[in-house]
């Protein structure tokens, strides 16, 4: 390998939206090194790769991988997690990095979680934000104003659907759709510090994916609704029935929304975290 950059202490940064899991697998004569601002991965007889810190948002490392200090002080400096596996996959060790955003919202939660009648408190912020996106989907689709509430909406929504592609395919696709945003979130909270094994997913209170994921599928049902219409009216001008939509063209419609979801998730999980900031 080329000689690199030896490491020098950066400013702490924040979460980077598009940053993605950096997974290194088994081998004996694989290395990361520091190169600048990047990670360098070297494997014998194969070209190396350079992976910019600012677009690694955790680190999955097979035990065998061998790591130069300089690349592990730099992923802690950045606020990443280096996670390193046994060949079963279980994690042997970790290494955590710098608190900043990324993780900040697992330990706001976890303090926040230690206050008097505090899942009582969560779940007026849950509702708020749950009528605050209802609303919002109300709006967007049309429904008279008296149905703008969660359970009211979801029924006229619900209605909507049913008219467009029939109720069972309706309820098939909201579920189809809703699983999609939901694994999303898991991946997200991830990102943040809420792997499985720490002490909330342990607990499993409260169930922060579950509950995120629900004021996230409002915003996903405008985009279903508008895909509904426009199914039916591509039929009835082919003069075809309406054929129900298979879960491979649920998954087309999530992908393709799935910049529009990611920064809604996002704004989600930023707004718990500014009340959180605020709650305690």
């Amino acid at each position: 390998m080329s000689t690199r950059t030896t490491y020098q202490p950066q400013p702490a940064r924040g979460a980077v939206s598009n940053a993605r899991p950096l997974y290194l697998l088994p081998s004996s004569d694989a290395s990361v090194v520091l190169d600048g601002p990047a990670l360098c991965v070297g494997v014998d007889e194969r070209a190396d790769q350079t992976f910019p810190l600012a677009r690694v948002s955790r680190v999955y490392s097979a035990t065998d991988v061998s790591w130069s200090t300089e690349a592990l002080l730099a992923c802690a400096d950045a606020g990443i997690g280096v996670l390193f596996l046994d060949r079963d996959g279980a994690v042997r060790a970790r290494v955590l990095g710098r608190p900043g955003e990324r993780d900040e919202l697992y330990q706001r939660l976890t303090e926040f979680l230690l206050l008097p009648e505090a899942m009582g408190r969560y779940r007026h912020w849950l509702t708020s934000m749950r009528t605050r996106a209802a609303h919002w989907a109300g709006l967007k689709l049309g429904a008279p104003p008296v149905l703008h509430s969660p359970s009211t909406c979801r029924q006229w929504i619900e209605h909507r659907a049913a008219q467009l592609v029939g109720r069972n395919p309706a309820q098939r696709n909201r579920q189809w759709l809703r699983a999609l945003a939901y694994g999303w979130m898991q991946a997200h909270l991830h990102d943040l510090g809420f792997g499985r094994t720490t002490e909330l997913a342990q607990i499993d209170e409260p169930d922060l994916a579950r509950d995120l994921t629900d004021i996230l599928a409002w915003y996903l049902e405008v985009a279903r609704i508008g895909w509904l219409q426009r199914r039916k009216l591509a039929a009835e001008r082919n003069g075809e029935f309406v054929q129900p939509p298979g879960r491979a063209a649920v998954v087309r419609l999530f992908e393709h929304r799935q910049t529009r979801t990611a920064a809604r998730g996002r704004e989600i999980s930023s707004a718990l975290h500014r009340w959180l900031i605020h709650e305690t």
